[in-house]
């Protein structure tokens, strides 16, 4: 059976940033893209990647997709009010 699991990234391009925070294992029985959003939302995160390791010893994790997530994008290079 293949597993799944969410890498959150907090991404900034003004400062050349994109950096892993958090992986989180996402049970058989829920749903992948709200699994995603909600570790998107715990760390303020703009991408998230999901990798799926398919049943075995010597299972490599495999990208499964990737979500982005406009609500949490880094804003540091717009203006402030």
């Amino acid at each position: 059976m293949n597993a799944f699991t969410a890498v959150t990234y907090d991404v900034c391009p003004h400062e050349s940033l994109c950096e892993a925070m958090n992986r989180y294992e996402i049970e058989k029985e829920e749903d992948i893209q709200a699994a995603a959003a909600r570790a998107a939302e715990q760390d303020v995160a703009p991408l998230v990647e999901v990798y799926q390791t398919p049943a075995g010893k010597e299972a490599v994790p495999l990208l499964y997709k990737t979500y982005t997530f406009e609500a949490y994008t880094c804003r540091c290079g717009e203006p402030r009010d």
